[in-house]
């Protein structure tokens, strides 16, 4: 058990740092879907990275009434050689050679919640430090909608680490 929230420690805060960033806001009062709420560019707490959530598209085979997220942004975009970071972790072969900048690791998260109670899940995010994927499911901050807590999981809910993103909107 400890090895596991070890591991899950370590998963989240080597793929969810990020240093200084501005991105522009996505959510705005006029939008009709409660759930489009998450909707944006987000800072997970260790800076090493940006999270572009967005709804799925059709083009992509994604379903379009769901939530999914891409890395839009990392700390270290590159090897010590100069070549791009590729997911060499990845447990399908023929996708180690993928660049890690541009992976969709977020996908498939629903709104499960209400307009008092903002939530999502039934998802499922991937670490492509390890190869790793879990369950996943947030909650929008009640006071302000500029931070969610990210929750990774095995199993049920009550194994896993949980993670506060920030929104990064427009300065």
């Amino acid at each position: 058990m400890k090895k596991l929230h070890i591991l899950l420690v370590a998963i989240f805060a080597s793929l969810f740092v990020l240093t200084s960033w501005t991105a522009v806001e996505y959510y705005s009062p006029e939008k009709t879907n409660t759930g489009d709420l998450l909707l944006g560019e987000w800072q997970p707490s260790n800076g090493l990275s940006v999270i572009r959530i967005s709804k799925g598209d059709q083009a992509k085979k994604q379903n379009p009434s769901k939530y999914y997220g891409r890395i839009v942004w990392l700390k270290v975009k590159d090897n010590p050689d100069g070549t791009p970071r590729v997911d060499i972790n990845n447990p399908d072969d023929s996708k180690k050679s993928q660049k890690i900048l541009g992976l969709t690791n977020m996908r498939e998260l629903e709104f499960t919640g209400t307009e008092k109670d903002l939530k999502w899940g039934n998802g499922n995010i991937y670490d492509p430090n390890n190869g790793s994927d879990y369950s996943f499911e947030m909650t929008m901050n009640k006071k302000n909608t500029n931070i969610v807590d990210g929750r990774g999981y095995i199993g049920v809910s009550m194994f896993g680490r949980t993670d506060t993103w920030k929104r990064l909107v427009k300065k």
